[in-house]
């Protein structure tokens, strides 16, 4: 990518995705019950035969799991103080892989693939202007970073977001109840904030104690949604035909 793109272009790139997405996470870790007509209480969940983790456990073994984890995927919303972003992440925990779609609520949508240690961009013409680009590329074309992306892999990697958001929460902040929930046909565990259920939700799978959903709070709406722990995401580097370059 040539010298025209401006110097703060990475930082922007990454605080939109690293900065938001982490502090709904932050937020939604001290989370609260789902609607009552879909929750199963504790006491409930132990009649049916299902033994009941305490919630501390339950985070204690989510948050290994996660950090852990070589690979995963989430989509999602995040309202940022009125602000809409909306993301697509698939990626490696080392950001070495990654495959991420982001769109900001009047700085338009970009793409940002990581593999065989560079870094592609794929904007539209709302993005490009919004970085400042008097040239931008064409809306169906990717553009290679600098050498420098590498700043730009490390913020958009999985561990980024996940080691921040598990840090931002201890056991002591959730209620002691655990709710039980089938989230996409899976059957889930769910955390509470001990102030009560406006304040969102953590969904963890009963079967493999892995993310499912986090929710925000009224105040902070969002919902994303994890999938393909520890799997093959098969991202790839565009192909030398859908890469430009830039005047």
């Amino acid at each position: 990518m040539s010298a025209t793109i401006p110097p703060s272009f990475r930082t922007r790139v990454a605080a939109v995705a690293g900065a938001g997405l982490l502090g709904v996470l932050a937020a939604c870790t001290t989370s609260t019950a789902p609607p009552a007509a879909s929750t199963v209480s504790s006491a409930e969940t132990a009649t049916q035969g299902v033994p009941t983790p305490s919630a501390a456990d339950i985070l204690e073994k989510a948050r290994a799991n996660a950090v852990s984890a070589t690979s995963a995927a989430f989509t999602g919303r995040i309202d940022q103080g009125g602000t809409e972003l909306v993301i697509d992440f698939k990626g490696t925990s080392d950001g070495s892989s990654a495959d991420v779609t982001l769109q900001v609520q009047d700085k338009g949508k970009v793409r940002v693939i990581s593999a065989a240690e560079q870094v592609y961009l794929q904007g539209d013409a709302q993005f490009w202007k919004s970085q400042g680009l008097p040239s931008p590329p064409a809306a169906d074309k990717f553009v290679k970073a600098p050498v420098a992306a590498d700043e730009l892999t490390q913020q958009l990697s999985l561990n980024s977001f996940l080691d921040e958001a598990f840090n931002a929460v201890t056991p002591s902040q959730l209620s002691d109840a655990v709710g039980s929930e089938s989230v996409g046909g899976v059957d889930a565990w769910v955390l509470t904030d001990a102030k009560g259920r406006a304040e969102g939700a953590l969904y963890v799978s009963k079967a493999k104690f892995e993310i499912v959903r986090f929710t925000g709070s009224s105040t902070s709406p969002a919902e994303l949604n994890f999938s393909r722990w520890n799997e093959d995401l098969g991202i790839k580097a565009p192909p030398s035909d859908q890469v430009a370059a830039l005047g």
